[in-house]
């Protein structure tokens, strides 16, 4: 009977996670998930950016014999191309 009452009382050295460490877990997991989401929009917006500044400097390198640039309601354009760009940094 005494081999029985050392099996009944071995100690197999594990225990339970308690429900703290879970709840910690998944809230790394929710803020893992939260901070992907931040930096997918963060690329997407930066290439948007990339994306719109290209065609402008292509624009710019046509015809590079001419030294001038025929450039009418330049100011009224760039406020609306700062304003593009302003909207896609703020992910608007």
């Amino acid at each position: 009977m005494k081999s029985t009452e050392s099996l009944e009382d071995f100690d197999f050295g594990f225990s339970f996670a308690d429900e703290e460490v879970h709840e910690v877990k998944e809230k790394l997991e929710t803020l893992m998930q939260s901070d992907k989401e931040k930096i997918e929009d963060l690329e997407n917006r930066l290439d948007s950016i990339y994306k719109s500044i290209v065609p402008f400097l292509d624009n710019l390198c046509k015809n590079p014999e001419k030294s001038t640039i025929n450039w009418p309601n330049r100011v009224e354009r760039i406020q609306i191309y700062k304003e593009k760009l302003k909207s896609i940094a703020q992910g608007d």
